[in-house]
């Protein structure tokens, strides 16, 4: 028969196993999305994740320009919106996902294909405004659990992110 100080230690073992656990799994938890659209036109929001912000910036897209020509750009160049439409990723094997997003509305979901040190891309498009870029986000953010939000408006748009998880104040 163990003694009360060996089974205390194997419970204690044991809580401490399951904690580190549930603890890697939300810390290694893909990042969450909430848009909210308070514009008064629907919206698409892309989301891309890649390796590290220098693969981010690199990545090559067709566009649409105000006089109506077709050609590449590279995301550094969607950094700032430049009127440019039809936003279309061009290179392979990069898992994106898209939301459309209704005037008044908001959505949450869990970003796809994303895994710890990834980054996120978002591209932003008025569909009603013939598929106009209207925003880019690129979160940096590379571990622990994250929240990221886009709060669009006729005035352009907001967000934030965040790098914390309910158990961040356990780690450095």
């Amino acid at each position: 028969m163990a003694s009360r100080r060996t089974t205390a230690l194997l419970v204690v073992l044991i809580l401490l196993g399951g904690f580190s656990l549930a603890a890697g799994e939300a810390i290694d938890a893909p990042p969450t999305l909430t848009v909210t659209n308070k514009d008064d036109t629907t919206h698409r929001v892309t989301a891309y994740t890649v390796e590290d912000r220098q693969s981010a910036l690199l990545m090559n897209f067709a566009v649409t320009t105000i006089d109506g020509e077709r050609r590449l750009a590279t995301l550094s160049q969607l950094v700032w919106p430049d009127g440019f439409r039809n936003v279309t990723l061009t290179d392979d094997e990069i898992p994106t996902q898209r939301i459309t997003i209704d005037p008044g509305d908001e959505a949450t979901t869990t970003i796809d294909g994303w895994t710890p040190g990834n980054v996120t891309v978002y591209i932003v498009e008025d569909l009603e405004n013939n598929e106009t870029h209207i925003k880019t986000d690129i979160k940096t953010c590379t571990v622990r659990e994250q929240e990221h939000s886009i709060t669009l408006k006729d005035s352009g748009g907001g967000g934030f992110s965040s790098c914390s998880s309910s158990v961040g104040w356990l780690l450095p």
